[in-house]
């Protein structure tokens, strides 16, 4: 029986912000004579006017209320007692209507041990025993870790199995895996979506981590490239020498069609070669713009001013020594744009006079576009910065946006000394993976997953199954990260972005992370576990529903499945807080993930 709270004086009328008409608000509810029990639930309605409202309730002046003085669902108006009396024992509700020109109505409600219809005193209802935290694992843990560096994100099956293999061994596997399917495709969005399935869920991890992460150094746009045949040679390339030597994947970018279109090299000839792909190669693909100490410091003059580690004039001089290729097709002509094979040179359109590259390396005249191509691409591999340079954008991509100088040194000694000679990547991967400074469980840095990494690494952790994920991409677009589209030369976020308030740190994936784009990755987050995406990627709420008649309970499972123990205090206990504040099953579970994929702890890869 639905009674109003009259008895205590519960009904207010209240004026409305318009002067010109007033209504009477009320709270109704299934309480009888205004009495609840401790750690029972009613049910509240509001009316305006006798007809029914939708209104945002507060307890005691906290929304949604709390555990001290019982929690409210503005939702579906379900007010819940705290299981222990408070101190004062008539507790307030108020409120207010949704709509333009809000209405608010506040009611009393008595807290009470006994009931009130003469009816067997009953017990009180007992505080719930909480459920203890689960005791960390420390091996779990630095499993986890470990994969998070090293492959899209830990599955359970993961950690079990590199807990199984040890560190070596499954670096070993890794390294020997087959590549991932890669089917020639004339469908741009096609080639897209079998590449984030192979991020999602390929065997080879390691490789395609490593292939995500060269893809943002050595970069081309499908903004550009708007074919699949124009983007996937240079796709291939990266896969076929992410674990090879460094050289080959410079000179085969340098000669691969995709690039020749996108940074200009394709038919660059006499009289005015196109300095675009000069340029780059040197400020993004090899020694960046300024001379570096092997420890990635930048050195310095006398002035203290950067020493710059190319001008304009040696962007010219290499431009010319990279002139004269074009692209595949018959011989001794210039071709159209043809992406079947590598670029060809064409030494009737190639500058032969000499040339200066850098730290004085001269080239005689008379040279071959194909000689004074190879003396280019050494001139550029055996410049000191090259192994600093590279050493620390592995190391952001893979580990922490900002690498200690000792811990770039000790990754550049080994690029530039490996085992396999200068450039070996499989010795350049592993020394950043096991370095002490990646390998400390307890080292406070990190760096921000970009949308791509935040979402496959929850979709990895919860188990879930990529579909069809051909329409997601627009929705990825939103938060400022398409797959093949990246918006510049620098990809979608410059690797020297300065982390917000601390400009004497990095933090390059903050680009992507602006208030804008962080509420837009939140509300994906929601989306995508409440099955918006469904038909692209399933993610099963079944085993967290099921534990969320427990919501300490549920929100262990939460954190030993996406954080493996790792949650802080505080944000347990404002999960906790949030899941109680609701019955249902299905939306505790949501609230659990979601919360905790979109906190710090989750989204920050430390």
């Amino acid at each position: 029986m639905i009674e109003r709270f009259r008895a205590l004086s519960l009904a207010c009328v209240l004026g409305l912000s318009s002067p010109a008409w007033a209504a009477t608000a009320t709270i109704d509810t299934t309480a009888r004579n205004g009495v609840v029990q401790l750690g029972k639930t009613v049910w509240l309605s509001g009316k305006v006017d006798g007809k029914g409202m939708s209104m945002n309730f507060s307890v005691n002046g906290v929304a949604g209320g709390n555990a001290t003085y019982g929690t409210v669902n503005s939702q579906n108006g379900e007010y819940r007692a705290p299981a222990v009396m408070p101190p004062n024992p008539v507790i307030t509700i108020r409120g207010q209507t949704t709509q333009w020109a809000p209405v608010q109505a506040s009611a009393s409600v008595a807290l009470t041990l006994v009931s009130t219809a003469g009816t067997p005193t009953p017990n009180p209802t007992p505080t719930p025993t909480p459920t203890p935290e689960p005791a960390p694992d420390a091996q779990t843990q630095a499993a986890a870790r470990f994969l998070q560096q090293a492959s899209f994100g830990p599955t359970p099956a993961a950690i079990a199995a590199y807990k199984q293999m040890g560190q070596a061994a499954w670096l070993d596997q890794q390294f020997s895996t087959a590549p991932s399917p890669m089917p020639v495709t004339g469908d741009l969005n096609v080639l897209r979506t079998n590449w984030f399935k192979n991020m999602a869920s390929g065997q080879d991890q390691l490789r395609q981590r490593i292939i995500f992460a060269l893809s943002q150094i050595f970069v081309v746009s499908a903004d550009k490239n708007p074919y699949a045949n124009e983007m996937q040679p240079w796709l291939t390339t990266l896969q076929n020498h992410a674990f090879g030597n460094y050289y080959n994947l410079l000179r085969e970018m340098s000669l691969n069609p995709a690039m020749g279109k996108y940074l200009d090299m394709g038919n660059s000839v006499l009289p005015a070669p196109n300095e675009n792909y000069a340029r780059e190669v040197m400020q993004l693909f090899t020694i960046g713009p300024v001379m570096l100490n092997q420890d990635g410091s930048i050195q310095r003059d006398r002035f203290g001013e950067a020493v710059a580690s190319y001008d304009q004039q040696t962007i010219g001089e290499l431009a010319r020594a990279l002139s004269g290729w074009t692209y595949a097709g018959p011989a001794n002509r210039l071709n159209f744009e043809n992406f079947s094979g590598p670029m060809q040179p064409l030494d009737s359109m190639h500058d032969k006079g000499a040339k200066t590259l850098l730290q004085g390396v001269t080239l005689p005249a008379g040279q071959s576009a194909q000689q004074d191509f190879d003396a280019a691409m050494q001139n550029l591999f055996q410049h000191p910065n090259i192994a600093p340079f590279v050493a620390t954008r592995l190391i952001r991509a893979l580990v922490t946006s900002n690498p200690s100088p000792a811990y770039i040194a000790r990754v550049a000694d080994v690029f530039a000394n490996g085992p396999a000679g200068r450039g070996d990547m499989k010795a350049t991967i592993t020394a950043v993976l096991l370095d002490p400074d990646a390998r400390n469980d307890g080292a406070p840095s990190g760096k921000l997953k970009d949308p791509i990494l935040q979402i496959l690494s929850l979709v990895r952790a919860a188990n879930g199954n990529v579909l069809n994920p051909a329409n997601l991409f627009w929705e990825t677009s939103l938060l400022g990260q398409q797959l093949l589209n990246a918006p510049t030369v620098f990809s979608f976020f410059s690797p020297l972005t300065p982390l917000p308030g601390h400009p004497e740190q990095f933090g390059p994936e903050f680009q992507v992370y602006t208030p804008a784009l962080a509420v837009a990755r939140a509300n994906f987050v929601y989306r995508l576990l409440n099955d918006e995406f469904a038909s692209m990627i399933k993610i099963d709420l079944g085993p967290y529903m099921n534990a969320a008649g427990d919501p300490a309970a549920l929100v262990s499972l939460v954190d030993a499945t996406l954080l493996h123990g790792r949650m802080s205090p505080a944000t347990r206990q404002a999960i906790l807080a949030s899941v109680s504040a609701t019955t249902d099953k299905k939306q505790r579970a949501l609230t659990a993930l979601y919360l905790t994929a979109i906190t710090a702890d989750f989204a920050v890869q430390h």
